[in-house]
């Protein structure tokens, strides 16, 4: 079974010139998938990833991929789409991974599925309201379940003097913390981002940035261990890794509240993320966002399994059933995949909430 792991930038997804037009953050972020994900394939009797590599980046910045997978190097923008439908249809299943700005990840998937690809990650329904910060609040705060209070804004508008603040405004349909910004006040100077047009500013939920990636598939859903995000210090929400497991109770809330997202979703199949800031007592938790997609969580859950995280995603997408089971020994992993002290980028159990791309 040949499966092909796209992962946009890293694939040559941004094409501008001489150089990679990617954010070094977002390379390192989508390497370190790449190579937890493709390495765990490949240890699966009779399962062969296949990758799309921009030529212009190493072999080894693109997170030291296994040797039986298959790379396959393209010089533009027009050999990149063309050799990603020809694997597509060559492949036996798909495995997404894009950001949702710009319909970029909503477009592969419509894309994949009108090739006649079998998906191993969530499809355009989930996509579409998953990728959209503004509908997905409303979709979820009518379903009851707990989200930040907000509202929509658009590039250079005033801030509204009634807001609850502070706040964190970020583009309405963004990914990673592209475009984030910590609003204090109604006063406050906001240093719009030219890529985003449309916003949404969300009252500041202070707590514990968590993240919780469950396993979806016809037979059932699948949690796994909650991650701790580690955010950058400073007003951007940069993403710095994670570290799993968290403390039990603490576990026990964040899933109980990711199985309540699950239950009013879309259909879906694959690996999905959810990202949480859980407050001083559970009445507070609040969902901040939904990733329809691989996250980099992927990296220290895959050294936590014992197993193969991959094989259970595979199966659980196929329509198996799977059992998991974890090491207890806690993992730390910064974005590009490697362990890091925990102590170096996180001093507080508070941190204001964000998103990771």
């Amino acid at each position: 079974m040949e499966v092909l792991v796209y992962e946009f930038f890293s694939a040559g997804g941004c094409y501008r010139g001489h150089e990679p037009a990617v954010p070094v953050s977002l390379l390192d972020e989508g390497a370190a998938m790449v190579a937890a994900v493709t390495a765990d394939l490949a240890r699966i009797d009779n399962v062969h990833p296949v990758i799309l590599q921009d030529q212009r980046l190493k072999r080894e910045s693109v997170g030291n991929v296994p040797d039986p997978c298959q790379v396959v190097s393209v010089d533009s923008e027009q050999a990149q789409q063309r050799e990603f439908e020809r694997l597509v249809v060559q492949t036996d299943a798909v495995l997404l991974i894009a950001p949702e700005w710009d319909d970029i990840l909503l477009d592969r998937a419509k894309h994949c599925l009108a090739l006649g690809a079998t998906l191993l990650s969530p499809g355009p329904d989930l996509i579409g309201l998953a990728a959209d910060k503004v509908a997905l609040a409303d979709y979820l705060g009518q379903h009851n379940l707990p989200v930040p209070a907000g509202c929509s804004l658009a590039a250079q508008q005033l801030l509204p003097g009634s807001f609850p603040y502070p706040g964190i405004l970020k583009p309405r349909y963004g990914a990673g913390s592209a475009g984030l910004s910590w609003i204090e006040d109604a006063h406050c100077e906001v240093i719009w981002d030219d890529h985003f047009s449309e916003y949404r500013l969300e009252q500041y939920c202070p707590g514990i940035a968590v993240s919780v990636a469950v396993l979806r598939g016809p037979a059932g859903v699948s949690v796994l261990p909650a991650c701790q995000q580690l955010l950058s210090r400073d007003d951007r929400f940069q993403y710095l890794g994670g570290t799993v497991p968290i403390a039990e109770t603490l576990a026990r809330r964040a899933e109980r509240l990711a199985l309540r997202v699950v239950d009013v979703l879309p259909p879906s199949v694959g690996y999905l993320g959810i990202d949480l800031v859980l407050g001083e007592t559970e009445a507070a938790d609040r969902i901040i966002e939904i990733n329809p997609r691989l996250t980099t969580s992927y990296v220290g859950l895959s050294q936590l399994t014992k197993g193969n995280l991959a094989e259970a995603m595979l199966g659980v997408a196929l329509g198996a059933t799977c059992t998991l089971r974890f090491r207890s020994e806690p993992i730390w992993f910064d974005a590009t995949g490697a362990g890091v002290a925990v102590e170096d980028h996180y001093d507080s159990p508070v941190t204001r909430q964000g998103v990771r791309a």
